[in-house]
């Protein structure tokens, strides 16, 4: 079975402090993830495990994503590639 990845608006188990989160953003490159929510902060995609399949996220969170960790960001890499706004 192939390991599915881990995206923008999924829900993931991280196992360092046992909380689930809302994936805002992904770098898999770098290995991190940010999550929805209070603190801000990063976490290793490594230490999280996917629970849940997300909607992904919504042009208002994009916009909060990228005031609070700036751009780059797998969702918006991929929509470039293909040619998607992601304004």
């Amino acid at each position: 079975m192939s390991e599915t990845r881990i995206e923008a608006g999924d829900i993931v188990f991280h196992r360092p402090s046992g909380e689930e989160w809302v994936v805002l953003g992904v770098k898999e490159n770098r290995n991190e993830l940010v999550w929805m929510g209070w603190p801000k902060g990063y976490a290793k995609l490594s230490d999280c495990e996917l629970i849940e399949k997300g909607r992904g996220i919504n042009e208002s969170e994009r916009k909060s994503r990228e005031q609070m960790y700036g751009i780059g960001w797998d969702d918006e890499l991929e929509a470039m590639e293909n040619g998607e706004s992601v304004e």
